[in-house]
């Protein structure tokens, strides 16, 4: 993704395949989307080369690390997939009509 996004649609989408992502800490959203140390890493700012290629380098060197945060972040991109999305938009609208019928 690019050093400021919005909501990082990309890492969803890679981390849905089991990608291990590596990013900037550079925007708020990348800490909804990455847990870091569980289903990816999050480095810190100002961008620093070394501890991005060791992070990889980590990756690459611990396959059961690789495996296990594979697997979490499969889960984690569940977590905004269209289904959940729509659950919550379905309970909060179910939350709005509440109020409106009590008023």
């Amino acid at each position: 993704t690019s050093d400021l996004e919005g909501f990082g649609l990309v890492l969803v989408e890679a981390m849905s395949y089991g990608v291990v992502p590596v990013v900037y800490g550079s925007y708020v959203a990348v800490h909804d989307i990455v847990t870091d140390g569980k289903d990816g890493f999050i480095t810190a700012m100002p961008y620093s080369q070394a501890e991005t290629v060791a992070k990889m380098k980590m990756l690459m060197d611990d396959n059961s690390l690789m495996r296990r945060m594979s697997a979490a972040a499969i889960k984690k991109a569940n977590r905004f997939s269209l289904e959940s999305t729509m659950d919550k938009w379905r309970g909060l609208l179910r939350k709005v009509a509440e109020v409106r019928t009590r008023k």
